[in-house]
């Protein structure tokens, strides 16, 4: 995983380039995942919320909720992932993320890092 990528309510991650958010679900989330089933993202151009629901992967072992860091708009959704549900696993963080958000005010980074240093404590550090 790269520097640049941020871990937010525990199963995803988010990378912010120029006020572009790119979203996806991190390797915590996908620890229990044997099989995801199906994805339901929102529409382009569709405004979000932060820290609402905006989707959900549908697993083997049960859905898991798709949050936006931000307050923003939608402005892509990989439609490669709604094709084949399978690259989210097999890369989470390059060709398995899941949607790109244009976000409406800065992120507010103290929250984040706060959650980083959970996520850190939950693991090993490498």
């Amino acid at each position: 995983m790269s520097d640049d990528i941020k871990n937010f309510n525990h199963h995803m991650w988010y990378r912010e380039e120029d006020g572009i958010i790119t979203i996806g679900i991190n390797d915590e989330g996908l620890s229990d995942i044997t099989e995801i089933t199906a994805i339901d993202l929102p529409p382009e151009q569709e405004k979000v919320e932060e820290d609402t629901p905006i989707g959900v992967i549908e697993t083997d072992d049960g859905p898991l909720n798709i949050y936006s860091p931000v307050v923003g708009t939608v402005i892509e959704v990989n439609a490669s992932v709604l094709e084949e549900p399978s690259v989210i696993q097999e890369d989470p963080y390059e060709e398995g993320w899941l949607l790109r958000i244009e976000a409406s005010e800065p992120i507010d980074e103290e929250d984040d890092e706060f959650e980083d240093d959970e996520d850190l404590e939950d693991e090993d550090e490498e």
